[in-house]
């Protein structure tokens, strides 16, 4: 009886533990993220066009992802005859028909800020912004929120990605923004992750033929795209142009949102459609998949099919059809 005593915590501690217990994050596990974004209306505007409505619906009732990404321009501000008043009003519907559904289903909304939202140039509607994202956190595992709403860093899938958004409102991104981001993808949660995303609302060349002008890419972005590769980013996502493109610029995978409201591809005239994207993100293989539809129609839009090259300012930007 003694020896059995003995034997007995040896036995315990060699049982298997409950399957019910968590044991971290599965390493095949896909994470998935819905990005929008883009989606503003007219300055001052407090509704949406419906295919913002459809879109939050699939989102919900259909993808169920982990999270929405956005790359920013929720609202409809950077007018200086617009009110306080009216900015807020624009914050209100945005969490009315955007934010409060998505909440309600479990899916938190991560994001960068646009021009639209938060404009370098506009003291006011910085301070409306950080006020509303004060009063709605998000439910996400942040590493870093020292400046959320502005720029902080986050992770998905039980720390499987990791995720960086940047103050990407304006054409300049700072040589402070850039150590920032070194440093946090250098930080332990970015290198514990197996898949690592940067999102920022300007792109970082020039997508669609509207936008390809100075002050709606980033301005001197080499240094930034450096710090991207440097830190083994899989893909830097944005928006602002508006046109659903992913691609591959120097070493480093971009993402091109596009919108509620499309443009049309730099050189090629009547290509304009709004989308919406499920980014499937596999942490273990360091790859994403995309897939990504016509939230007007609901109809598939393959990426093979989209112009193979663009050459628009700071470019080229090279098609791919997948992250890797």
């Amino acid at each position: 009886m003694r020896r059995l005593a003995f034997l007995l915590p040896l036995l315990l501690s060699a049982a298997p533990l409950p399957t019910g217990l968590p044991s971290g994050p599965a390493p095949d596990r896909p994470v998935r993220l819905a990005v929008l974004g883009d989606f503003n209306g007219p300055y001052g505007s407090t509704t949406y066009p419906a295919p913002l409505a459809r879109s939050v619906a699939r989102i919900v009732n259909e993808w169920r992802p982990d999270a929405v990404l956005s790359p920013g321009d929720l609202i409809g501000a950077q007018k200086a005859s617009l009110g306080d008043a009216q900015v807020r009003a624009m914050w209100a519907a945005f969490d009315r028909e955007v934010r409060a559904p998505l909440s309600r289903a479990g899916v938190p909304f991560a994001f960068t800020l646009g021009n639209h939202d938060a404009s370098p140039r506009s003291p006011r509607d910085r301070r409306e912004a950080a006020a509303y994202w004060a009063a709605h956190v998000p439910a996400l595992a942040f590493a870093d929120r020292t400046g959320f709403p502005f720029r902080f860093s986050f992770t998905l899938g039980g720390g499987a990605v990791f995720v960086a958004s940047l103050d990407a409102s304006g054409p300049d991104v700072s040589a402070a923004q850039r150590e920032w981001l070194s440093a946090q993808l250098a930080s332990p949660a970015a290198r514990a992750a197996g898949a690592r995303l940067v999102v920022g609302h300007l792109p970082l060349a020039g997508v669609s033929a509207e936008k390809n002008r100075p002050g709606e890419v980033l301005r001197d972005p080499d240094p930034l795209r450096q710090v991207m590769e440097a830190g083994g980013v899989l893909a830097y996502v944005h928006g602002h142009h508006a046109a659903f493109y992913p691609a591959r610029l120097g070493r480093l995978n971009v993402l091109s949102a596009g919108g509620i409201g499309g443009r049309d591809y730099l050189g090629f005239p009547g290509t304009a459609r709004s989308t919406v994207t499920l980014l499937t993100v596999y942490p273990a293989q360091g790859r994403a998949t995309l897939e990504t539809v016509d939230a007007a129609t609901g109809q598939p839009v393959d990426p093979a099919r989209l112009p193979a090259r663009l050459d628009g300012l700071n470019g080229p930007l090279v098609r791919v059809t997948d992250f890797r």
